[in-house]
């Protein structure tokens, strides 16, 4: 059994011959768009699916114009099918893809057009100020930056040989919109970004973000459709792995388990102590409707033997060698 075939089984809720992991990792850099170190990585790591990351291609290219500026936001255009912008990213995906065709199930990250502005301006904060001072405008640009979503996953969907897709949700912690507001002024747009996703691919990864550490108002999230379901098991309080599954709708995939930070142990562990811990994981989850992975990005300086580390020891759980 091959990593697609494994994801394949896990989301359809068949038996497999032991739980899945699956990491993705950012690329700061751009050689050969990535593709050669992120198929290396992949193989390293023997990881069953691989999320490919977007670095280069966050932010969204509009020149040398500065997209904090209301009169730039309210003039952007979309790009064409075939712009550097919209291309370079299908190309990353189909080589990516194309290399790893006997191996792990592959997806491609998507954010949101909220995201997308947050990411161009680098800040987190400013783009909500936009948001309050110039509605009409940065309303604008969402609407362009989803057309642009919406092309880039079309051709992806048709090109590139993706398993599924990778929708990464950020905005709702507690501490930057309330309830009502977000609900109002970004909802509709996750929504409609789920659907066209579910209409395209085989699958959807949802993964609800809570990379600044803060946590998240997890139950706006709690009944968005997906296949498989990916969150900060070790910021959100009280809702790690095992309390997934009670929180999720019963049919989704749950995705986590460990922490990506510094403090986490997939960065400091030895052999002997990340083996225990992912054993502790499938025990406490169960094995069914389970993907091991980190809260998010794993980083840089990680190395790719300790997450070999995650599946030999789920491998050494599934042959009885539950610890």
């Amino acid at each position: 059994m091959n990593g697609k075939e494994r994801i394949r089984n896990t989301i359809a809720g068949r038996p497999v011959d032991h739980v899945p992991t699956s990491w993705y990792q950012h690329f700061p850099d751009q050689r050969d768009n990535t593709v050669a170190d992120q198929i290396a990585w992949a193989r390293a790591a023997e990881m069953d699916m691989l999320c490919i990351e977007t670095d280069g291609y966050m932010q969204f290219d509009c020149g040398h114009t500065d997209l904090s500026r209301p009169e730039v936001l309210g003039a952007l255009r979309p790009h064409s099918a075939h712009d550097p912008y919209i291309e370079g990213q299908v190309d990353r995906a189909r080589r990516i893809a194309d290399g790893l065709r006997d191996g792990p199930a592959v997806t491609y990250m998507i954010f949101t057009p909220f995201s997308t502005i947050k990411h161009s301006t680098g800040s987190e904060t400013l783009v909500m100020d936009l948001l309050k001072a110039y509605p009409k405008e940065v309303r604008h640009a969402m609407e362009v930056i989803e057309e642009d979503n919406f092309c880039l996953m079309e051709r992806l969907s048709k090109e590139a040989g993706l398993d599924g897709i990778f929708l990464s949700l950020q905005n709702n912690e507690i501490d930057r919109y309330s309830r009502t507001e977000y609900m109002l002024e970004l909802a509709p747009w996750d929504r409609r970004q789920i659907r066209r996703a579910a209409e395209l691919f085989p699958f959807t990864v949802l993964h609800l973000c809570a990379w600044r550490g803060v946590p998240n108002r997890m139950s706006d999230w709690r009944g968005y459709d997906c296949e498989i379901v990916n969150w900060a098991c070790h910021v959100e309080p009280d809702l790690g792995l095992r309390s997934g599954r009670s929180f999720f709708r019963p049919e989704a995939v749950l995705m986590g388990g460990f922490d990506n930070r510094p403090t986490g142990i997939l960065n400091w562990g030895n052999e002997k102590q990340i083996k225990a811990c992912t054993k502790q994981l499938i025990r406490q989850a169960g094995s069914e409707r389970l993907i091991l992975s980190a809260d998010c990005s794993v980083l840089g300086g990680t190395p790719a033997e300790h997450l070999r580390w995650v599946r030999e020891a789920a491998q050494e759980y599934a042959g009885g060698e539950g610890g």
